[in-house]
Order: C-alpha cells, then sequence, then structure tokens
C-alpha cells in the first residue's frame, strides 16, 4: 500500500537494541489479516488465563470468545513476516455483561489477552518478546489463495498446528480501529496500543465460507480443550496499514 497520510506527523524514536536500532512505535505498510471468532467454553479458557482480573466476553453463560487471526506483514519497519495470533478477548477488573456481541455492545477499544503469537523471522519473535512479553516462537506460516479462498498454513516442526480457511467476498470500506493487547511478564499485566488504518474489508457473522482444522501439535490439542465450537464471525482485509505502540500501560496479575 503506497499511501503513507496514515503516518504522518507521528515521530518514530530510534532506540538502540543489539547490534542495530528499532523504530518505536512499529509502522506496518502494507498488511493482509485474517480473523475468526469462536465460540468455546468459558470454564475451559479460563483455565488458561494468566490472571484472575482478566473475564472473557460472556457471549452466553457457558461461552466466551477466542479469536484466531493470521496475519501478512508484507512491508513493516521490522521487515516482512507472517504471523498467527491465538487470543482471548477480555475485560479487566470488571465482570462481562452476558450476551456480549448480542444483546451488550463489544468495548469500542477491545482489550485482547495474547496466548500464542508463532511468527516467522527471529527479529519479529525476539523484538516482540524482549520489548513486550508477547508468546511468540518460530514456526512455519504460509497463505494460499485459491480463487476466492485463502488459506492459513500453521505447523511447527513439521507438525501441524492448525490450517485457518475462508471464502473471500465483497469489500466494504470500514474506518480506523483500535485494540489493546494484553500479554503478561514477570508478574505484570502489559498493554500495548494497536491503531489499524481505514480499509476495505469483507466480513459477516456465522460460518458460511469459514472453517479451521487443527493438527495434533499441543497447541491444537489445547485448543480441542477449550471446545471451540460455532464461528460466530470473521473479518477478511487484504490490505491494510497498522501502528504498534510499545508498552504503555502494566497491571499487577494480583489486583491488590
Amino acid at each position: 500500500m503506497q499511501n503513507t497520510d496514515f503516518f504522518q506527523q507521528i515521530k518514530q524514536v530510534d532506540i538502540p537494541w543489539r547490534s542495530t536500532k528499532i523504530s518505536l512505535p512499529v509502522f506496518y505498510y502494507d498488511v493482509s489479516t485474517l480473523c475468526v471468532q469462536f465460540l468455546a467454553s468459558i470454564k475451559k479458557v479460563r483455565q488458561f488465563l494468566p490472571s484472575g482480573r482478566m473475564q472473557p466476553f460472556r457471549v452466553t453463560p457457558w461461552h466466551c470468545v477466542v479469536s484466531i487471526s493470521a496475519f501478512e506483514y508484507r512491508n513493516s519497519d521490522i521487515g516482512a513476516y507472517n504471523e498467527v495470533s491465538i487470543a482471548v478477548p477480555v475485560i479487566l477488573d470488571e465482570s462481562s455483561p452476558l450476551f456480549i456481541g448480542t444483546l451488550n455492545q463489544v468495548p469500542k477499544v477491545p482489550q485482547v489477552y495474547i496466548h500464542h503469537l508463532p511468527v516467522t523471522t527471529e527479529i519479529a519473535r525476539d523484538l516482540g518478546v524482549e520489548f513486550a512479553g508477547y508468546p511468540k516462537f518460530l514456526a512455519e506460516i504460509d497463505f494460499e489463495r485459491d480463487g476466492k479462498w485463502v488459506r492459513c498454513h500453521l505447523k511447527q516442526a513439521n507438525q501441524s498446528i492448525l490450517t485457518l480457511t475462508a471464502q473471500e467476498g465483497n469489500l466494504q470500506n470500514v474506518p480506523r480501529s483500535r485494540m489493546q493487547p494484553i500479554t503478561v511478564r514477570s508478574g505484570y499485566l502489559l498493554r500495548c496500543d494497536l491503531i489499524v488504518s481505514e480499509r476495505q474489508q469483507m466480513g459477516h457473522q456465522g460460518a458460511f465460507g469459514v472453517s479451521l482444522e487443527l493438527g495434533k501439535h499441543s497447541i491444537a490439542e489445547e485448543l480441542k480443550q477449550w471446545n471451540l465450537g460455532k464461528i460466530i464471525g470473521y473479518q477478511y482485509a487484504p490490505q491494510h496499514q497498522a501502528i504498534l505502540t510499545p508498552v504503555i500501560e502494566s497491571f499487577s496479575v494480583i489486583k491488590d
């Protein structure tokens, strides 16, 4: 994407890191995103959350949301790489209302606990771990496009973790959006900000044209424990831009 208006008047700071320098916040100039939301057992998911301060979105009394997202970063300040996020939207320090997303609105700027974040390059892994406690590890992440279909294959050491498939459709203009990734390190919850540019995006509620195939990797087995069920929505944006801040807020894992 050649348009740079999204980044105008934002001053980056160069931070020494190892034998090079890193510009913060990180600019992502050309990105595609596929994001799918699943119902999951709230009882099972809570067992994997690192803090009782985190309350998953309650879609029903028994179900929360798990989001699996696949990213192609074709051009960024830290190079080109691919990434898959396995995450749980949460509310900190307050109970989630029931039927969030239907009778109750999703927060305008959602907070999302990042549970797994495999990437394809060492610099993306090391920076994410060191600067913000992201749970990154190296993996193989390949995208395949076949007519109207887009697929993301995720595996590690030749062992399949998952394959996410979605059917492309009509794109609509979508305004700028924000999200707050939450990670955990050394007894603290860490918050960054992710700002996503205006973009063309398709998506809808329900499972039409979307599928998830889980492999036999330990992460796949973990997801099976969560009882991933009904697909409640997905979005696909073939090209956009983003800005990721460093950590800007921290909370003790245990509330005083």
